[in-house]
């Protein structure tokens, strides 16, 4: 008799299933916000209600998630771009069985308290 573990088959799961989970989860976190992507791509708008943008490289059981998102400021830029590192490893592996491998983070804006304009961050890489 086959083993019920052997008779099971396989789980497959798509990139864009990683992301998605991985933006919701960012969604939910205080603070943190996205770019809204406009009609055809003009027109975005930067803000707290966004979901961020994940981009996932699969490998096998395992991932590196690449994160754009703005902050509302004054938040602790270092600080809080850990947390978020740190509550993705452990949603992402918890959500979807996937381990998070890296967790490489862009700010892209940040938003003052009280303001509804977005300062620009330029990229230090």
């Amino acid at each position: 008799m086959i083993g019920v573990a052997a008779s099971r088959g396989s789980l497959t799961i798509a990139d864009r299933v990683v992301e998605k989970t991985a933006s919701e989860i960012l969604k939910g976190i205080p603070g943190v916000g996205g770019t809204t992507s406009g009609f055809l791509g003009i027109g975005g708008n930067d803000s707290l209600d966004a979901r961020p943008s994940v981009s996932v490289t699969l490998s096998g059981r395992s991932c590196v998630l690449d994160v754009r998102l703005g902050l509302r400021y004054p938040l602790p830029i270092s600080q809080t771009t850990e947390s978020v590192r740190e509550t993705l490893r452990t949603e992402v592996e918890s959500l979807t069985g996937v381990a998070v491998r890296q967790v490489d983070i862009d700010v892209t804006w940040l938003r003052p308290e009280g303001t509804g304009r977005s300062a620009e961050v330029r990229s230090l890489a």
